[in-house]
């Protein structure tokens, strides 16, 4: 993409002010007093108000198989549930403090499962500015299937340690220039919440989890465009399925037959708009992220309806049963990700569907098979995930461990 004259002179007054506050809080430093709490520490953060994904499950294994580490988690107060959830751990630093801007200057290593939320500002000045030796573990926070090399490219993103979790998404980011790493920097170890997955239970409720859509988040400018936000997203063709379906009288005769609840989760960034699907029926449950965890829906969920969201890899590596629910293929992947290595025909773990008439047979089919994954997906399962041993974070640690300085 070509950079104009236009796009350096809008981005000066940010960097500007990343330059200045960089430079400040690096000479406070000199003067901190707890310097020795932080040197060398790994500071683990999801976006800094979460702790339910790769980077807790990982903070946690090393809190209790490595308690001699000097490990802490940032998280946001604020965040009452996840926050306790880390509490009960230790090593706790509020998000956005002045010990987590002080702890920025003394840590070795940055661990995040999202690019850009580790610190205040920009990763890649900070690391130029003060010439650090600090390296940027990237945890993931969804498998990369889709050609992503834009936004987690080397130079971009300033990642040192790539964790991935199967060999085709390995092979997709080295083989990849556009990604710009190489074999050593790419690890496949298998993602750190993987081992919490097995053993599990199950209760009689589907899982249906749709991905997000970049071109229907657009944020608030001072509430003022809140109505149009809204008008846009009503009227996409994206809420007019998942709304049709939620609503579709075949679904819910379905789920009275057979005594199951369907839970409608929404991914993260289309939380907000969770009040726009308001269902009159008991057995659809609108799930908000405060209060549903989304590893123990996945886990006790007999089936997942997705479209094209990575969550459908920790279902697969349960061996339970999904379906692909792609309406809107083709603005998909105009409008939102380019289409990368995985092709869902050939590499997905249940059957693909376009329409909502073929989603529901399909839905019809897998409660008659009494919810069991068909032979053919199973095998795939085994193919994709190189280890299945509940022993990914120990990989993760020792790949950290063994990352030169």
């Amino acid at each position: 993409m070509k950079i104009t004259l236009k796009d350096i002179i809008r981005v000066i007054p940010r960097y500007s002010k990343n330059i200045f506050t960089i430079s400040f809080y690096g000479f406070l430093s000199l003067f901190y007093a707890k310097k020795e709490k932080f040197r060398n520490a790994w500071l683990i953060c999801e976006r800094g108000i979460e702790a339910k994904d790769n980077g807790f499950a990982f903070f946690r294994y090393v809190r209790i198989n490595h308690p001699e580490k000097k490990v802490y988690y940032l998280i946001d107060s604020k965040q009452k549930e996840d926050f306790q959830r880390v509490k009960e751990w230790g090593n706790l630093i509020e998000y956005g403090s002045f010990e987590h801007k002080m702890a920025l200057f003394f840590a070795s290593h940055f661990i995040s499962t999202h690019i850009g939320y580790m610190m205040p500002w920009s990763y890649l000045l900070f690391k130029k500015i003060l010439a650090t030796r600090s390296k940027y573990v990237f945890l993931q926070h969804g498998v990369t299937k889709e050609d992503l090399s834009n936004i987690f490219n080397k130079s971009f993103s300033g990642v040192d340690l790539f964790i991935t979790s199967t060999k085709k998404e390995w092979e997709s980011i080295v083989y990849n220039k556009n990604y710009g790493f190489n074999e050593y920097e790419v690890v496949l170890t298998g993602f750190a919440r993987f081992d919490h997955l097995l053993p599990f239970s199950t209760k009689r409720q589907i899982l249906f989890m749709p991905t997000w859509r970049q071109y229907l988040v657009n944020r608030p400018i001072d509430n003022k465009n809140q109505s149009a936000l809204k008008n846009t997203f009503i009227h996409s063709s994206y809420f007019r399925h998942l709304f049709d379906f939620l609503k579709n009288e075949k679904l819910a005769t379905l789920l009275d037959a057979n005594n199951l609840e369907l839970i409608f989760y929404p991914h993260f960034e289309m939380q907000k708009s969770l009040s726009l699907f308001a269902i009159d029926n008991k057995r659809i449950i609108i799930a908000k992220k405060e209060t549903h965890d989304v590893q123990q829906l996945l886990k006790e969920s007999l089936m997942l309806i997705t479209d094209y969201s990575s969550v459908a890899f920790d279902f697969a590596y349960m061996k339970k049963p999904l379906i692909y629910y792609q309406f809107d293929q083709e603005e998909y992947y105009g409008r939102h990700y380019k289409k990368g290595y995985f092709d869902y025909d050939r590499d997905g773990f249940g059957a693909v569907v376009e329409t909502e008439d073929q989603l529901i047979n399909e839905i019809e089919h897998i409660i008659a098979n009494d919810f069991s994954m068909e032979k053919s997906y199973m095998n795939r399962v085994d193919e994709t995930f190189l280890y299945h041993d509940n022993r990914n974070c120990e990989r993760i640690y020792a790949a950290i461990n063994n990352t030169p300085r």
